[in-house]
């Protein structure tokens, strides 16, 4: 069993406000959900990503993110790993993970457990305090 951990008291408004405008949640998959925990995290992400979202249907239109934008390295590592975990046409290798900010690798390696099929024990959000 896993824990599943918010960086932020934001981080987590984000995604709950996102995940909220689905139309069907039951219907939507683990892979969206740990795109859209990961474009929560991250505010540059979200600028570049939600416009390619379709947040009702739960869908990440990917074909064009890439081309259509510029990036630096660490803001183009997780966009890749946005979209392949969404739907594996991206890769991301492990040194460029290793390169992230402490923060952002906690985000991706929560984001890749959430789209495993793995079980939560506990949810933590942090509170203003803490963060």
């Amino acid at each position: 069993m896993h824990n599943l951990e918010f960086l932020t008291p934001d981080h987590f408004e984000t995604f709950k406000r996102l995940a909220r405008r689905l139309d069907d949640p039951g219907q939507t998959s683990r892979q969206y959900f740990a795109a859209l925990y990961l474009i929560a995290g991250n505010k540059q992400v979200q600028d570049i990503l939600l416009p390619y979202v379709e947040l009702e249907k739960g869908q990440i239109r990917t074909g064009t993110i890439i081309d259509d934008n510029t990036f630096d390295k660490e803001v183009l590592t997780l966009v890749k790993l946005v979209i392949h975990l969404y739907n594996n046409k991206e890769w991301v290798l492990p040194t460029e993970l290793i390169s992230l900010t402490e923060e952002d690798y906690t985000l991706a390696m929560q984001a890749i457990t959430l789209c495993r099929d793995a079980q939560f024990d506990d949810i933590t959000i942090p509170t203003k305090k803490e963060a």
